[in-house]
């Protein structure tokens, strides 16, 4: 099982998400991933929170974040828990376009079914 994410961990995902937007701004998802990924390494290197997880858990929340801060699909796909944050810091262009670095979260379902309308 999954370990949760505590605030205490993820309010240093959170204050990345503004320079993580800007770095993969206007670039494609092969790129992004690889900024994805750069940051989660960064932030896992200069973070002692964060250090009680591996690099791909921190690779696998920012996108979650990202999403969530912006409103990307409904309030209702995302983690009880997570809702308040729901739509709580807009992308600065105020795009809802989901950040698909990561489709293995608790909001697969609506990513599915969102590339299928697409």
């Amino acid at each position: 099982m999954n370990k949760h994410w505590s605030n205490e961990e993820q309010i240093h995902l959170i204050n990345a998400i503004p320079s993580y937007r800007q770095k993969f701004q206007y670039v494609d998802q092969k790129e992004a991933k690889r900024i994805t990924l750069e940051i989660s390494q960064f932030l896992y290197q200069h973070n002692p929170k964060l250090q009680t997880r591996i690099v791909n858990a921190i690779f696998e929340r920012l996108p979650y974040l990202d999403n969530l801060l912006a409103g990307v699909f409904e309030k209702h796909n995302y983690a009880k828990k997570n809702r308040h944050l729901f739509s709580s810091l807009p992308r600065e262009n105020k795009s809802k376009e989901q950040n698909l670095c990561n489709t293995r979260h608790q909001y697969n379902g609506a990513v599915k079914e969102h590339l299928k309308l697409n």
